[in-house]
């Protein structure tokens, strides 16, 4: 999908009995970053559930922009294993993005 610069979008969703969900949405632009730079085009996931004491936010970077995810100042501020966290995977006609709350590949959480 194409990316829409001036994208300012809320959703909700619930996950299934799996764990799982699903998202529909237009991608978003690249924005200026503070520092006068760009961020890469993303989504920004806060987390809530039942046993959760405080939200987790993270965020969800596109696959298919490598060049801006590189420069990035969020996702370059980050170990390379970490970084990997927050790129979502190509999947079928989608993207899949896992938010693992600890353990092996445990997602980037952000304060907020």
């Amino acid at each position: 999908p194409s990316a829409v610069a001036d994208f300012r979008g809320f959703g909700r969703c619930e996950t299934d009995e799996s764990g799982r969900y699903r998202v529909l949405t237009v991608k978003p632009g690249a924005l200026p970053s503070p520092d006068g730079g760009t961020e890469a085009p993303h989504l920004n996931i806060l987390g809530l559930a039942r046993g959760l004491l405080n939200r987790v936010v993270t965020r969800l970077f596109f696959p298919d922009e490598p060049e801006l995810n590189r420069a990035d100042p969020v996702l370059s501020a980050l170990p390379d294993d970490r970084r990997a966290t927050l790129v979502a995977e190509p999947e079928g006609e989608g993207l899949r993005f896992d938010i693992r709350l600890q353990g092996d590949g445990e997602t980037v959480f952000f304060e907020v």
